[in-house]
């Protein structure tokens, strides 16, 4: 019984300490289209990718730009958990 203890409370102080082991990173995505909708949900499809390329997880829109110059360009900047 005292071992389970032991190991339990082992545990217990191990998980906060992966939970500050995560760092919060920006990622950028960018889309190109001649449809504004479109354009920003290729940049934010962008920018998602480049979070879960480095084994993070997107947790939410920081930022994003439409501008047009013959075509839609987006821009989306997402903050990113990273383990």
């Amino acid at each position: 019984m005292k071992k389970h203890s032991i190991i339990a409370i082992a545990l217990a102080l191990l998980l906060p300490i992966g939970s500050v082991m995560a760092a919060v990173v920006h990622v950028s995505g960018h889309g190109v289209s001649h449809d504004p909708g479109i354009a920003l949900e290729d940049a934010r499809a962008d920018a998602a990718a480049q979070c879960t390329s480095q084994g993070g997880a997107p947790v939410e829109e920081v930022y994003y730009h439409l501008s047009w110059a013959a075509r839609w360009l987006a821009s989306s900047v997402w903050s990113c958990e990273v383990p």
